[in-house]
This record gives C-alpha cells, structure tokens and sequence, in this order.
C-alpha cells in the first residue's frame, strides 16, 4: 500500500500524532495541523483499499432479505499467539417473502461451527461470504437467530496487534469494509444494528475500551473480561476496540434539558496523560456548542470518550472515538462525526461527503462559537480547494477517491458552509434538525439532505447540488461597475472555462460616502446585469466579500502606469516556515539591492517583519488597480495555507498581457500555473509533486543554485519549451533524464501596453531552501537584464515620445453604442480595434494613414461581420508610431 500512498495521497504532510513535527521537519503551527490532520485521517481511511473492493463486488442478494437487528460478539484476544478465537451472533427480522439461508460477510478465519435457531447447521465459506443453512424457513417478519464459532489471525487493514512503550495495543479501524476481518456481520451501510454486545477477554493486564457502556469488568485471575454493550442504532465499520493498559480518567457533560451528566471517558497512554489534559478538558463545550446547533448529543444515555490508538489522526467510533493525536482540531472533527457519519451515516461511500466534509466543517464551526466569525472565515479559507474531480465518489471501489482529503473533506465542508449562506442560519440549523428528524440513527443520501433543506427553506436547491456535488471546479466572477448616482450599474460575467455556469446568489456590498449597502443578487448566467440602489458618492463594489462561495472573483488591469517599481509579494507562511523564509527576507534574496514596494499574503508574523521589509501595502490578493502600477512583480509563493487563493484572485494573465514582468518562484508550481499561464511559459509537465536533484544554471549571466533544505512537492517540465520561451534552469539529479525547472517567457511585441514588458519567468523549487547568495545573484539579473529594472517610462528605449493620445469613450457603460475618440499631434499610420477580455480582435473601426487632430468613431457592439456581441467587458486598443494604448468599455444589455 505504500506504493499507492505515494502516488495518491496528496496532501499527507505528516505524521499527525506527532503535533510539531511535519515530513518536512518543520514545525506545526495550530493552524497547519488543520490540513495536516485531514489529509492524515483520509490517507489512514484509504489504506483498507482491498476491503471496500471486496465489498463492492460481494453484496449479495440474500442479504437484502433480512434487517440485521442485533450482534453480539464474544472474543478471546490471546496477543502473545496472536489468535481470536470468537462467538458471534447475528439476530435478524426476514424483509422478503421468505428465507432459508443467511449470507454473512466473514473474511479470512476459519469457521469451527454454525448454529440457526439453537440448532447446528452446515454453512460454506466462500471469498468473504459466509452463507449459513437455516434451520427452517424463515417468513416474512419472522426473527432468525444465527451463531458463528470462528477463529484465526485478523491482521491486517482493520485489526492490528500492536504495542506502546512496551506494552500491547490492539486497536481495530473498520472503514470503510474491515469489520468483516475480524467478525462475521452483514456489512452494508445501509443495515445499522439496533444494539450491540461486546464481550472481550485479554491478559489481565490490559484494558478494552468499546462502544456503549461498560456492563461489567471480571478479573478471571490471568485474564480479564470487559463487557460493553449499546443499544443504540450502529452501522458494522463504526464497530471497534481500543485495548491497551490505559491510564483512565473522565468529564461530564450536562444535557440540554438538564439532569444527571453524562459520562465522558478517557483512555490515553499513560505517557500521554498530562499531554492530552488542556484539549481534552474543551470537550464538554464542544459538546454543549454542537448540542445548540444540532440538537442533542446522540448518544446521551451512553457516554463519549476518546481511546488512543497507534495511527495518525483519527476515527469516529460511535460513542469511543480512536484517536492517534490530540489537538483540538482532530477533536472537533470526530466528535462532529456522532452528529454527521454516526448518528446518520452515509447511505453507501459515494455520498462519504455527507460524513467527512461535516465533520470538517464543524471543526470551523466550533472555531466560530468559541473565537469569532474572523476565526471562522480564515478556517474556511484553509479548506478551500480549486482543482478538479466530483465531490460525489463517481468509483467507490477506490479508496483513494473515496478517503481524498481535498473532495469528501475540505471541498465537502465548503459544501455545508455554502449551503448555510444559501439557506440562512434559520433555516440552514432547522433544516440539520428535519435532517436528523428523518434519518437519525439510520442512512443518508445527497438527494436525502438536499429535499429536507428544500422542504425547509422551500428553496429549488437541485442546481445547488447538481453542480457542487456531482460537477467539478467553481465559479470565476469578474465585475465592473459604474456609479450612476442612486444607483450602481452592475455587470457580472461568469468567465470559468473547465466547467458550466453556477447559479448563486451573491452578497453584494456596496462603501459609498454614506455607508455601506449589501444586496443579495441571484446569479445563473455569463453576463449579467443589475441596478442596485445606493446614495452618495460610491467608492467600492465587492463580490462575496465574506467569501460564502468556493469562487474566484478576477480583475482586469487597465490603464496601469508601471511607474512605481518593484512590487514583492509574499506567499510563505511565517510561522509554518518561521527561520527558513524569515533568514531568506533578512538576506533579501528576492530582489537584492533593488527597491521595492511590499505585499503579504499573511498577516504579520508574531515576531514582527525583518526589519529591510518595507511595511506590507496590503494582505490577500492583488487588486487589478493595485497591481497596474508596478513595473514588476515578484511573487515568493508556496502553495501552502492560502497562498494560491491569493494568487488566482490577483489578475496576473492581465497583468502580463498589458505590459507587466512577472518573476514567480514557488513550489507546487502547477497549481499556480494552470492553462494559460502554462501556456504563455511555453512548458510542457512532465514530472509534479517530485522532489528536486539540483537546480542547474542553463543560461549565460546565471549560476547554479545549491539547496539547502528538501527540495519536495515540487513540479516540473520538459526542457523543450514554446519559440518565445528560454530554458534557464534544468534538474540534471533527481529524474530519469534532465527536466526544466526554470523558464523565461517573452511574447513578441511585449506587452499591450509597455513593448519590453510581458516578461515572464517561473523558477521551481522552495526559494526559502536555495543557497542565498546563488538565489540573489539570479534574482537581480533577471530583474536587470530580462525586465530592465530599475524601468521608468522616460528611460525605456522601446516607447518613443507620445503623439496619439487614446481618450475614454463615452459613454461608459453604454447600450447600444459608444463613441471612441483619439488625438494625434501630427499625422501618421494608426489602427483602432475593439478586443474582447480574452485578447481576441472582434473588429477594426480605423487602420490607415490619418491627420493630426482629434478623430471620433462610433463602435455599435457589433463585431467585424455585424453580430451583436453580449453584455461584457471590452477593450479598444489604439496602436499608432507612439505606441499602444488601451481602454476598457463596459457594454450593458
């Protein structure tokens, strides 16, 4: 299974029940662990890949003819020979007409006997089937009782003998198909027992955490028996044991509506005791939060409780979770899970979103109770994902898809916290009511949640699912605006070319003189407009600005003047990466002795900023206005934490396609470089998520860069790149052949609006673990000799003095023309065209030989052969002896 783990499991970063300390050896902020103990639970979860297979292809029809109703396991644990040897019972109520054998799901040990009504009966054991004889006919409605005696070696996925400090530990871990490896049981979603017995004997020394209430502890004199039993609705994988000789200790939780407190109860490593104290003491208010918003705890005449186990992160055994850390995040998570996975529980593992991304999206809620609705969004935002692949398992016989950390669970919890903005919060909490109103202690589809929140809200949320649940990616937004007086004149274009069009309602806030306005404005197709009320002067239009949708909303640079040098942006967490990127600042290996202007993805890191950092001009993404300014930018980015959200929000095709240089060095760099951007590089990918050999120079001027530090999660390209592209560095070490890992890329004529411009050169790798004085040196002549830094306008050899100037149409937004007006001081060749975002020419409106003086052309909104083109955002473009310029045009419907 390793071998898989390391293809597919992308985001597992640590050893999660080890807090501080990632793969990468860097210390855990609270906030990293967010990330870091999903993708560790989704990983553990996958590795019982054969099991979900098995189940899958084995359920069979006699087993759709009984209600499973009742289990009693009786096991005797020997670890030394490590042997089960077991009783279990399996009492059932006959749903079809009739039946006369029983199939079970047992897989790998040995059946000494089988006994059906009290009478022994013959059986056959066939793969992970198990198919008793019954004694008689069973009729419809009729109970049947059938006993198996088995024994064997349950090791593997879902049982392990194991140990800590010393002493055994035995855990087991059933999902999504493994309690079939250690008991004999219909092993279906959708058949939750109504109660359980557990009875379990082991060595003397040792303690057996379980399910339900301790009924009794007898000390046998060498051996122990512990008996737990529930009488609560369980589905078979929710079934577990935790065995270990634990220090133990309890809280108490008060009910709702008062009375005696529920037990909750401890079973930790006696090493761990004062380890787990501070977070385990928060559970009673995660309890009461939860109870609040959710309705009682489930399971409030048994008990809650936490067992340590040997694995990383952690599984929501109903009533006893297993746990292999304990920060408060993991915490919050499994005990979410008794609401959302246990007391209703995924109809079958296409739908596991149902569990995980609940579960996920309570450890934000519990975020947002106990520190604040900021504390809430930035928890959010760690979760946001924006690849591809459904939320809806489309293969449930892999376990990768199944347990994927970045679907089932963070875009999963985005699901939830979307779906609460879409409601409301009263509806939204009263629709979790009907929700488990109607299938408490049983199974749930998508399709299940989604007519109860429509019942609720009496909302048509079919689109709302269709295309979060069973579509792939996002929307992309971009907005223009114009203030009319009393009114904002709104257009906004749905521009996403990797999926369909969403429909949304978007909260639309509005600062003006004279305050803030919010509108909520519903949103379906590419272009659409709206006229929303306001008083006074306008001074922004933000879209989503407390961000409820998984979205990204884009600007358009136009008219920038690139006069204020160098913008550096900062996509490095400071305290993921505290002395690595905090040294690389001080030595200012991004940009040398060049000056700059500063930008931080992050908020300022606890120890202040090095003190050769300007003060940050702004945090998150780059505004389009903001960016237009700077000659250049430098971005440091990571792919870690946040970075990339603020990265796809910053308009950086637009930014390079008007003249602006771009210097980007980051790991993950396929993600930051998604379509065009790839494209405009001129690379191909050949190897990602690889870890670096060297980085070697390929051009004159620049130098090897050593490293100084692990070099993963990085992605790299061919060493053939496009015909306006330049191979700087190459891997000659850590593949099969050299890779490209550092590109130049300049497209003829520069920029639309600077001719040198359009620069654009990517450098793979973790900048924070290159040698500083080697990263350095290339940085400035790069910024020197590819984007000409220090620029000033008045010093670029390529833009002659000015002789045409390009005025603003008017009007602006207009429908169903505009007229486009330009001055030449003295005659000569022009061309005036109208372009659309994408940079494609539409139509020609002037191209010859003119005069000097002013010249006036109408443009209609019509294209070249006379179609009128859609509501949208357009560019005339004037190109004369002096140069290009540009305007942007808002054509409203």
């Amino acid at each position: 299974m390793l071998s898989i783990f390391l293809r597919r499991s992308v985001l597992f970063l640590a050893t999660l029940f080890l807090l501080s300390v990632s793969v990468f050896g860097e210390a855990l902020s609270p906030k990293d662990e967010i990330l870091s103990h999903r993708a560790g639970e989704a990983e553990m979860k996958a590795r019982l890949y054969e099991g979900l297979s098995r189940a899958v292809n084995e359920r069979t029809p006699n087993q759709d003819l009984y209600d499973a109703i009742y289990y009693g396991l009786n096991l005797d644990l020997n670890p030394t020979t490590r042997i089960l040897t077991g009783q279990g019972t399996v009492r059932a109520t006959v749903i079809g007409s009739s039946i006369s054998e029983m199939d079970l799901n047992l897989a790998g040990l040995t059946v000494s006997a089988v006994t059906s009504g009290g009478v022994a009966s013959s059986w056959t054991h066939a793969g992970d089937v198990l198919t008793v004889d019954l004694d008689r006919v069973y009729m419809n409605g009729e109970t049947v009782e059938v006993t198996v005696d088995y024994s064997g070696n349950p090791a593997g996925d879902a049982f392990g003998w194991d140990s800590h400090a010393g002493n055994d530990m035995i855990w087991t871990l059933s999902e999504p198909y493994g309690a079939r490896e250690w008991w004999p049981c219909k092993d279906i979603n959708t058949d939750k027992a109504d109660s359980i017995d557990i009875i379990v004997t082991v060595p003397n020394d040792l303690i057996v955490a379980s399910n339900g209430l301790l009924i009794s502890d007898v000390d046998n004199g060498s051996t122990r028996t512990f008996h737990w039993h529930s009488d609560y609705a369980i589905v078979t994988y929710l079934v577990s044991l935790a065995i270990h000789p634990y220090t133990q200790f309890s809280d108490w939780y008060t009910p709702q509506a008062g009375g005696d407190p529920m037990e909750i109860q401890h079973f930790v490593f006696p090493d761990h005791y004062s380890d787990v104290q501070t977070n385990y003491a928060k559970v009673p208010d995660m309890m009461d939060v939860f109870a609040q918003g959710f309705g009682e705890y489930p399971f409030i005449e048994e008990k809650y409780g936490h067992a340590e186990f040997n694995w990383g992160g952690g599984m929501e055994h109903q009533t006893m979770t297993s746990l292999g850390g304990w920060w408060e995040d993991v915490i919050s998570h499994e005990l979410g899970h008794m609401w959302w996975g246990d007391m209703i529980t995924c109809a079958d593992f296409g739908h596991i979103w149902l569990n995980e991304g609940f579960a996920t999206w309570c450890e934000a809620y519990w975020k947002e109770v106990s520190e604040g609705f900021p504390v809430y969004q930035d928890y959010m935002n760690y979760a946001a994902y924006y690849g591809d692949g459904t939320i809806f398992v489309e293969d449930p016989s892999n376990v990768w898809d199944i347990f994927n950390s970045n679907l089932s669970y963070n875009k999963g919890s985005w699901v939830v916290h979307m779906l609460r903005n879409v409601l409301g919060d009263t509806d939204f909490f009263a629709g979790l009511a009907e929700y488990r109103s109607q299938y408490g202690f049983d199974s749930a589809t998508t399709e299940d949640l989604r007519d109860v929140m429509e019942s609720v809200s009496g909302l048509d949320l079919d689109a709302f699912f269709d295309q979060w649940i069973y579509g792939e990616y996002f929307p992309v937004y971009r907005v223009n605006w114009l203030d009319t007086g009393g009114n904002v004149e709104l257009l906004v274009e749905q521009i996403q070319t990797n999926t369909g069009l969403f429909t949304m309602p978007i909260d639309v806030r509005i600062t003006s003189s004279e305050g803030v306005f919010e509108h909520v404005i519903q949103n379906s197709q590419a272009n659409e407009n709206y006229s929303l009320a306001v008083s006074g002067t306008v001074e922004s239009v933000e879209l989503d600005p407390d961000r409820w949708i998984l979205r990204q909303v884009q600007t358009s640079v136009s008219n920038p003047s690139f006069a204020e040098g160098i913008l550096l942006v900062n996509g490095v967490h400071w305290d993921t990466y505290s002395s690595q990127i905090y040294s690389a600042y001080e030595d200012s290996i991004f940009w040398g002795d060049h000056e700059i202007s500063f930008w931080d993805c992050f908020n300022e890191p606890s120890s202040g900023y090095p003190t050769n950092l300007p003060e940050p001009l702004g945090h998150g993404a780059v505004s389009g206005d903001e960016i237009g300014k700077y000659s250049t930018v430098i971005w440091v980015g990571n792919n870690y934490n946040g970075d990339l959200s603020a990265w796809m929000e910053t308009p950086i095709a637009s930014y390079l396609e008007v003249g602006g240089n771009v210097l980007l060095m980051t790991r993950r760099s396929q993600s930051f470089l998604e379509g065009e951007l790839s494209d405009y590089l001129g690379i191909t990918w050949r190897n990602t998520q690889s870890t670096l050999g060297n980085c070697v120079a390929d051009y004159p001027g620049l130098v090897d860069i050593p490293f100084t530090g692990n070099q993963s999660w990085n992605d790299v390209y061919d060493t053939t790149v496009g015909p306006n592209s330049t191979l700087l560095f190459r891997d000659t070490a850590g593949f099969s052949g050299d890779r490209g890992s550092g590109v130049h890329a300049q497209p003829p004529g520069g920029g639309l609006e600077r001719p040198e411009g359009g620069n654009f050169v990517h450098i793979a790798g973790r900048p924070y673990r290159m040698n500083h004085d080697a990263l350095r040196s290339n940085v400035e002549f790069i910024l020197e000799h590819f984007f000409l830094e220090p620029w000033s306008a008045t010093s670029s050899p390529s833009l002659p003095s000015s002789s045409a100037v390009l005025h603003r149409n008017w009007p602006n937004p207009f429908n169903p023309k505009t007229r486009i007006s330009f001055t030449l001081s003295e005659p000569g060749p022009v061309e005036l065209s109208i372009f659309d975002i994408q940079g494609r020419k539409l139509r020609t409106l002037a191209a010859g030989l003119l005069a000097a003086g002013s010249h006036d052309f109408d443009w209609d909104g019509r294209d070249e052969s006379g179609t009128g083109l859609s509501s949208g955002l357009y560019q005339a473009r004037l190109k004369s002896e002096s140069g290009r310029q540009s305007r942007s045009m808002l054509l409203l419907r």
